[in-house]
């Protein structure tokens, strides 16, 4: 499936299943030299192959509608992991409260290790859309696959979109198994 349209369908399914509301997160892909990612202010729904935005490696947008406000974090990523190929930015709820917190991810269930790369570091706060985000979310990914955004929300990594979206799964899925636990005591 051509790039563009793998960018579609993912983002459709983060929608779907409610990692991201409105126009919230956003999806990227490494495409040689330049990448391309989900536009700025476009709903999910409405996403077509046609929308989608392709930025330098150095955020110089390229073609099509503006790029995602996010794109610096995407860039730094890419920038410090050459074996990364695909970034998905959410809001999935059970992360976010996380987030909001201030409290990592432990590496209590089993899955979390080998996907992830361990527990995972809630980077410091910086605004939406700073090249700071980018830089804070990189030293605290440093040798996993996922960051908890203080005050914000999630970024997966992986080698193709399908790894970088599974990861985000197990994020979710693990950080609302460590709220459910601290519940029970």
């Amino acid at each position: 499936m051509p790039l563009r349209a793998l960018l579609v369908e993912f983002a459709q399914r983060m929608s779907r299943e409610g990692y991201v509301v409105a126009t919230q997160g956003n999806i990227s892909v490494r495409a040689g030299e330049t990448v391309l990612i989900t536009p700025s202010a476009v709903p999910y729904g409405r996403l077509t192959t046609d929308l989608i935005a392709e930025v330098a490696a150095d955020g110089r947008h390229l073609s099509g509608p503006p790029p995602s406000s996010e794109r610096a974090v995407h860039l730094a990523i890419y920038r410090a992991r050459p074996e990364v190929n695909a970034v998905v930015h959410a809001h999935p709820v059970h992360v976010c409260a996380l987030a909001v917190a201030g409290r990592d991810l432990s590496a209590l269930l089993d899955e979390v290790e080998p996907a992830l790369g361990g527990s995972i570091r809630v980077a410091r706060y910086a605004p939406s859309g700073s090249l700071e985000l980018g830089d804070n979310a990189v030293r605290a990914m440093e040798g996993r696959n996922a960051v908890i955004l203080a005050r914000h929300g999630s970024v997966t990594a992986g080698s193709d979109l399908l790894s970088a979206y599974q990861h985000l799964e197990v994020l979710e899925r693990a950080a609302a198994v460590q709220i459910l636990a601290e519940r029970l005591g």
